[in-house]
């Protein structure tokens, strides 16, 4: 075939999509490799016309949202699609809805075919069945002249060996956002019969992260969820030795020095209302009764009105079934989504009582007092004869008493927990000299009753042993404490002050924090222990040793001596010298090897895709055209350095 002017290549990722021409530096579109279809307002599909008699109904069908076309990515989250499951497409609906998006954006909206070639990445050992799927779908729907699968991680490597050029063995360490592979090259050939897998990617990461603050902060979800990819991508580090860093971080100062707070939005709460006085606080809860009711009115006008209307369409449906005009009629009752004229008449009914009970009610009297007023007529007041400062300062003394009380009881708890303290040592010492007696009394026999508690002076020992076991404040106590600064509050202007006031709003300030500490460490390091999340799975670490363990001793130096990372994992600060120590623990004394990093891990595949294409006789040898597609069926590809390797399905 003709080598083509132009190829459209797509990285087509389980998390993120990239979408360019081969001859263009940067991809032209990249979004999230997910859509979401918007929730339906059941309010605005009732039809509140009379529809015409030649009118059909037809259903509106809502747009699909996909990629960046997502205006509120937060808001939907748990409602988002993906045609992946792990690294594999199985859902091919959500697939074609991404490629409308994909050629819609790209300028081929409303063409009946696509003219360009295509280079698409696929997953590592991709089912012959995925792939047949894809042909299918490239092929019949966008009519697409010539198609060709590679691997993004052999498309990663091509564009790394750019710069080494000599370089044509290597162990490639692929981190995707549902698989992590170790893959082996020798001589610029994948060894496939060597390549393992690792069910653990950034997904996990993700989930992972999401699962422990949700453990912690169990009230903040929504908080969490739109910050985990920031805090993942931004804030998490592989670390060189994962259980000197966790004895780190039980250190308090330690903690204090290294964790990191985010402070969610909160408002907090003014203390002007503290410096009202009482009738200000009466007028201020008098308005807020107002505004409620006056809402509370307002939206009893809107329904009635609405209810009105559609009694008014209702009724009009009831006279055409009178004047016998029933194909009319029955198209109406589809339209308003009515089964038949009983259900009609019923509806009818339920309207009209409904419209009756909110007229009645607003024409009605005055309704009984609010409880708010009830409440207010309720609070205790001076008695005859003593003033309010006095009843007031007594109020505060006795609530003064009662809260000495409670904090010398806590303080008793706290010391009789401590073994060395005199309260302890002393109960102890009571406990001991009783349980001595009684072992002298069973020494000597003496099994009558000793007569121990006929005087009421020998319980004054039990009373010596539970003076500090009053674990609990009485009920009568805390009423009395409640009830006490219910009267405060209610008298009193002055009783929350400034102080009081300011603390507890930095109290509830610090509610809406998230400390982000150990989590840095702990999440990413279940790529090397997939344990910590329930995997059964080997670690990186181990997976690497059992794939060098495949090849012989000259082999397995030529294999490390250029150690490639690619992925969006690959980013991880630390990685590259995490892997340095297990390579170093792994390989034999003073032998060498190297770690290489790609230069734009999540980029990298598209751009060596687009230097693949660019080649001379790319189209010769990569592109899987229309008619090899027709004569050798829709599983069949060209192979290429990057691609897989084409296993026809055995036929029975």
């Amino acid at each position: 075939m003709s080598v083509p002017k132009r190829l459209l290549v797509i990285d087509n990722g389980s998390y993120e999509c990239r979408v360019g021409w081969h001859d263009t530096k940067q991809p032209e579109l990249r979004f999230r490799n997910v859509l979401t279809k918007p929730r339906k307002d059941r309010k605005k599909d009732n039809s509140q016309q009379i529809p015409d008699a030649a009118a059909i109904p037809t259903p509106t069908v809502d747009e699909i949202q996909v990629g960046n076309d997502i205006s509120n990515i937060e808001a939907v989250r748990a409602h988002l699609k993906s045609p992946f499951e792990r690294n594999v497409i199985t859902n091919w609906n959500h697939q074609e809805q991404i490629f409308d998006y994909i050629f819609s954006k790209m300028g081929f909206d409303g063409d009946d075919s696509i003219k360009y070639p295509i280079v698409l990445t696929e997953a590592l050992a991709n089912p012959n069945m995925s792939r047949r799927q894809m042909s299918e779908l490239l092929f019949e729907c966008y009519n697409v002249p010539a198609v060709s699968y590679g691997i993004d991680a052999l498309y990663s490597w091509r564009h790394h060996q750019q710069m080494h050029k000599q370089v044509a063995d290597a162990l490639i360490i692929s981190f995707g956002y549902s698989t992590t592979h170790v893959i082996p090259v020798l001589g610029g050939r994948m060894q496939l019969e060597h390549v393992r897998r690792l069910n653990v990617g950034g997904f996990h990461i993700n989930s992972y992260l999401f699962r422990l603050m949700q453990m912690k902060y169990p009230v903040h979800l929504n908080a969490i969820s739109s910050r985990i990819d920031k805090l993942v991508h931004e804030h998490c580090h592989i670390a060189l030795d994962y259980k000197e860093e966790l004895l780190k971080w039980a250190q308090l100062d330690y903690y204090e020095a290294h964790v990191m707070k985010i402070q969610l939005p909160y408002n907090q709460v003014t203390a002007t209302n503290a410096l009202l006085t009482v009738e200000q606080k009466q007028e201020k809860r008098r308005e807020l009764a107002l505004r409620l009711l006056d809402i509370k009115n307002r939206r009893e006008r809107e329904k009635l009105q609405e209810d009105e209307e559609y009694l008014q369409v209702l009724r009009k449906l009831r006279q055409l079934y009178d004047q016998q005009n029933l194909q009319k009629f029955e198209r109406a009752l589809q339209q308003q989504q009515i089964g038949n004229l009983e259900e009609l008449d019923k509806l009818i009914g339920t309207i009209s009582a409904r419209i009756k009970r909110i007229k009645e009610r607003a024409v009605s009297g005055p309704s009984r007092p609010s409880k708010q007023q009830d409440k207010l007529d309720k609070m205790p007041k001076p008695p005859e004869g003593v003033p309010q400062a006095q009843w007031l300062a007594e109020m505060r003394e006795k609530r003064e008493e009662l809260q000495r009380r409670k904090q010398a009881r806590q303080q008793q708890r706290q010391e009789q927990a401590k073994r060395h303290t005199h309260a302890a040592q002393e109960r102890m010492r009571i406990i001991s000299t009783l349980a001595r007696s009684e072992k002298r009394r069973k020494a000597n026999a003496e099994e009558e009753d000793d007569g121990f508690g006929m005087n009421d002076n020998d319980w004054d020992v039990y009373k010596r042993i539970n003076r500090y076991n009053d674990d609990s404040d009485s009920d009568a106590e805390n009423e009395r404490l409640l009830e006490y600064e219910k009267i405060l509050h209610h008298y009193d202007a002055g009783f929350d002050d400034a102080n009081n006031a300011a603390l507890q709003a930095l109290s509830a300030a610090e509610n809406y924090q998230l400390h982000f500490g150990v989590e840095e460490i702990r999440v990413p390091e279940i790529l090397f222990q997939p344990s910590m999340i329930g995997c059964t799975e080997a670690g990186l670490a181990e997976l690497i040793a059992f794939v060098l363990k495949l090849f012989t001793a000259e082999e397995q130096q030529r294999l490390v001596s250029h150690v490639y990372l690619t992925g969006s994992c690959a980013q991880f600060r630390g990685l590259k010298q995490r892997l340095s120590k297990e390579l170093l623990e792994l390989r034999p004394f003073q032998s060498t090897f190297a770690i290489y990093e790609s230069q734009d891990p999540t980029l990298a595949a598209w751009l060596g895709a687009c230097l693949l294409a660019s080649e001379r006789n790319f189209a010769e040898t990569s592109l899987t055209t229309r008619q090899q597609y027709q004569d050798r069926g829709s599983e069949y590809f060209r192979e290429h350095r990057a691609s897989n390797l084409y296993y026809p399905t055995p036929k029975d």
